[in-house]
């Protein structure tokens, strides 16, 4: 898909960093040297490669190499730390690591205990090897590799939330229906338009790459988030849709300047406070599609599209599934559970992982007769909107009672002044879990606890918060999601009672 591309559409711009912008045309060619280079270098076929950099041009040149290479892909979390890149070394097998200056010592370290070859995208230190040299040395012939779908492309790290990560294992077919599912519900892409992508591309926004390439178009990638460029970037002619995570719609709102030309926002990856996304429905109107996925079904489980935004009730959920994806809710027994009852999401398409590498345990018990458990839970309404109610391990039993954070979190954000809450429960000998609300307000607002305590209580009657802290800030780990073992820790501290 990516050569023909190349060849339908050559002068049209793939990517583009800010500073080095390559053709579809050069970028195949480029990448088929690439592709050759780790021949040379002695690569097995289907050896794992890693990535490690901030977003950059070169990045999108080391996913279209290792693709055409026909090695898997594996994307390391640049915000995270040596012995977490050790880990990943070790369990993906790495062979391989392209990688930036800024991470040269961590390169290092891998090398001599792996004896990864390291190739630097930057002027390379001694024991590196130069991308641009491998570029420049290697062949432009076009080899067809191995074609079987069903081999492995990529494998995918998750956040590791509650203990260590594993590493999803996505085959070549997953990764492409993926691109047409996005093509499906987010298209038409035209030739030469571009989706500026804020997010890592080592993580969600990397699936954006590869359905923009084979229709003509490009990415425009920021190797740092940066809300007024943003804005800048929606005045070109070519860019039309904009690719963020919910945390960064608040800061695109607060840098408001000039004209707004996109026409399209996706979001995704975590929940979104109501109050900020009902000010960014009122600012940029029906422009915004939210997509639900995880890393073991990516990006595609439901959709929330434009007009259903503009409905209030709608827009509090994560749409309806995917035209291509089946998707139901169960209870404890299996069975679909009814309209307003909680249960687990269950998901079957045909771009769900292969397995979690090297973990058959855990695999047999997510994968079941052709279903994935996601172990999120959810409600679904009359109209079929999904609505989701928090992980399955983040459930509060308190005094007996099951309750979602996800219901307790909506019901506070109508407040007039919160913009977010996280909810969660923490260890308490009479109750078992106390329910307990952590509170951002909005920006100028004065809140206490007490005020929230008072709001809450004749509204949620039992699963009121019985403990709320409010914080100028709620923090996040790594991946852009609320580090909730991060804000148990604070609140042992901090917390005011009120029982």
């Amino acid at each position: 898909m990516l050569r023909r591309a190349a060849r339908s559409h050559p002068n049209s711009v793939a990517v583009d960093d800010g500073r080095v912008s390559w053709t579809l045309q050069q970028l195949l060619a480029r990448g088929e040297r690439l592709a050759n280079a780790l021949d040379s270098l002695g690569v097995p076929p289907g050896a794992a490669v890693g990535i490690l950099s901030h977003n950059r041009t070169a990045y999108v040149e080391a996913d279209v190499a290792i693709a055409l290479a026909r090695r898997v892909r594996v994307a390391l979390n640049a915000r995270l730390h040596l012995e977490d890149f050790r880990y990943v070394a070790a369990d993906a097998g790495l062979r391989v690591l392209f990688h930036s200056a800024e991470f040269s010592e961590q390169a290092a370290a891998l090398r001599e205990e792996f004896g990864i070859v390291t190739i630097s995208f930057d002027p390379p230190l001694p024991d590196e090897i130069s991308f641009e040299q491998l570029v420049e040395d290697g062949s432009g012939e076009v080899r067809v590799r191995e074609m079987d779908p069903e081999l492995p492309a990529w494998v995918s790290y998750t956040s590791g939330t509650t203990g260590r990560p594993k590493g999803v294992q996505l085959s070549h077919r997953a990764v492409r229906e993926v691109a047409f599912n996005l093509l499906l519900e987010l298209g038409p892409v035209v030739p030469g338009e571009q989706i500026v992508l804020t997010q890592p591309v080592s993580h969600g926004a990397g699936y954006f790459t590869l359905p923009y390439l084979l229709s003509g178009a490009g990415v425009h990638v920021q190797p740092k988030f940066d809300p007024e460029e943003v804005w800048s970037l929606s005045t070109r002619e070519r860019v039309r849709t904009l690719k963020l995570v919910p945390a960064m719609l608040e800061p695109v709102l607060a840098a408001e300047k000039g004209s707004w030309g996109y026409e399209t926002i996706v979001y995704g990856a975590s929940s979104i406070p109501a109050p900020v996304l009902d000010r960014a429905v009122e600012r940029f109107g029906p422009t915004l599609v939210q997509d639900y996925g995880q890393s073991e079904a990516p990006m595609t489980i439901t959709c929330l599209h434009k007009d259903d935004h503009l409905d209030p009730k709608a827009r509090l959920s994560a749409g309806r599934p995917w035209r291509t994806v089946a998707v139901e809710v169960r209870d404890e027994d299996g069975g679909a559970v009814g309209v307003g009852e909680t249960g687990e999401v269950f998901v079957q398409g045909s771009h769900m992982m292969t397995c979690y590498l090297n973990k058959p345990a855990e695999t047999a018990e997510v994968l079941r007769d052709g279903w994935l458990r996601t172990k999120d839970l959810a409600v679904v309404d009359e109209r079929g909107f999904i609505h989701l109610r928090g992980r399955q391990d983040e459930m509060i039993i308190s005094g007996g009672f099951n309750i979602a954070p996800r219901e307790v979190e909506e019901v506070l954000c109508t407040h007039s002044a919160v913009d977010e809450v996280v909810v969660l429960g923490m260890p308490d000998e009479r109750w078992g879990d106390v329910v307990t609300a952590v509170v951002r307000p909005r920006a100028g607002a004065a809140l206490t606890e007490e005020e929230v305590l008072r709001f809450a209580r004749p509204r949620l009657g039992m699963r009121a918060p019985k403990q709320v802290a409010v914080w100028s800030e709620i923090p996040r780990n790594s991946y852009g999601k609320v580090d909730r073992q991060g804000i148990k820790s604070l609140l042992r501290q901090e917390v005011r009672c009120d029982r």
